[in-house]
């Protein structure tokens, strides 16, 4: 009973642990698992797996020495002929190991114009500088050039870490699972949670393998995206097809336009703009002028008489 309580134990405080980043994570597996030995008299990895502690801390130095990194480059070019540069950009690929991820040409109006094109590029990680410097070569110009390196040693020895320490309480809780079973009193509730235990442990697992896998994958074959635009045309100083005719019946159609617009203007000025102004300015005016009549011929008010002065 002791020993089922310490292998849930152990499995709820890994589940929590597993969230947490860097050494942290490690050092707590470390401490359950070093826990659980001294209570349960085995060890935790069994008998061909490596101990937490100094066995981990051996595997980390190892890896150390190989550092894992996920390489990026991006290149914008120019070329006279885009579509053999492009055909000359996936041969280098394709000798050196890598494929095409990618690819996006776009289209043009006339047959004889050269597309642009989009193209992303795997290559492994240790031919892209070469790789790089036969495309540049291979095209006319290199508008830009830019290159990202990040370092993911630390996250990859941390999940070879926690995989390790999970795969570890997985065969713990797989003969836990069987020795209960063998009892002949076997408690069903306590069937269930070690198997749910096994089956979030698993699960941990396989989410884990998922990430060394895809972190492998982007460390071992690093992207170049590729931007590739024709060559701009010269422009010439004079164009050689002025032609005077097209001009002047050009002229003579924006003089037709422009009488015409002329012509639109006085109709609807006289149709609409004219008599509205009558309308509005017309009918004060009349008042005004009817008032200012009948206020001229009002008769003028009789003088006052002087007051007789006292003698």
């Amino acid at each position: 009973m002791r020993r089922v309580a310490l292998i849930i134990a152990l499995g709820l405080t890994l589940a929590a642990c597993s969230g947490a980043e860097g050494g942290d994570t490690t050092a707590a597996e470390a401490e359950v698992f070093a826990n659980a030995d001294q209570a349960t008299g085995t060890t935790s990895a069994g008998e061909g797996a490596p101990a937490a502690g100094e066995g981990d801390i051996a595997v980390d130095i190892e890896l150390a020495q190989d550092r894992m990194v996920i390489r990026n480059a991006e290149l914008q070019l120019e070329a006279d002929d885009t579509r053999a540069a492009l055909d000359r950009i996936i041969a280098l690929t394709e000798a050196a190991g890598g494929f095409v991820a990618d690819a996006t040409v776009h289209p043009v109006q006339d047959p004889q114009d050269q597309p642009a094109a989009n193209i992303t590029l795997r290559i492994p990680s240790d031919e892209l500088t070469r790789v790089m410097d036969g495309i540049k070569d291979s095209v006319e110009k290199v508008v830009s050039e830019a290159q990202t390196a990040d370092d993911v040693t630390e996250q990859f020895i941390d999940l070879e870490a926690r995989l390790t320490n999970l795969e570890a309480l997985e065969v713990e809780l797989r003969a836990l699972l069987t020795e209960v079973r063998q009892q002949p009193d076997a408690d069903p509730d306590k069937l269930l949670r070690v198997f749910n235990e096994i089956a979030a442990v698993r699960g941990q697992i396989e989410q884990i393998e998922g990430q060394l896998e895809y972190l492998e994958n982007v460390v071992d074959l690093a992207t170049l995206t590729i931007g590739l635009a024709p060559t701009p045309a010269v422009v010439p100083i004079a164009d050689d097809t002025w032609e005077p005719i097209e001009v002047a019946r050009d002229a003579l159609r924006n003089l037709v336009n422009g009488v015409q617009g002329v012509a639109d203007w006085a109709i609807h000025f006289a149709l609409y703009t004219l008599p509205m102004l009558l309308i509005l300015l017309g009918v004060p005016a009349a008042v005004g002028i009817y008032v200012y009549r009948r206020w001229r011929k009002r008769p003028p008010s009789a003088p006052t008489a002087p007051m007789p002065s006292e003698s």
